[in-house]
């Protein structure tokens, strides 16, 4: 499982330095998902990328549409990832709406 962000699938102005990494993180894990597929291997992997959760970060951060990107419980994306992870789903974006 690799945590991601929403900010690793579209860039977000000021924040160059955070979705590069995150950019990074997402194409590390597809990329390593369809290598393990392609050799036949039964691991696999589930990026995740969420918006805001309800933690130090996403608390302080300046959202202007809060009903787009939601501050989502930590309990709500742990369940989310771990129902994802029982599917073998690739990826996971939170909140859903996006």
């Amino acid at each position: 499982v690799t945590i991601s962000s929403v900010a690793g699938i579209m860039g977000v102005a000021g924040l160059s330095d955070y979705c590069a990494s995150k950019f990074g993180a997402f194409g590390l894990t597809e990329s390593l998902r369809f290598e393990l597929a392609k050799i036949g291997s039964k691991v696999g992997t589930t990026i995740v990328c969420p918006s805001y959760i309800d933690n130090g970060m996403g608390k302080d951060a300046d959202v202007k549409c809060r009903s787009v990107f939601p501050l989502m419980t930590e309990d709500y994306v742990v369940r989310r990832i771990l129902a994802a992870v029982a599917r073998n789903q690739g990826l996971v974006v939170l909140p859903g709406t996006i």
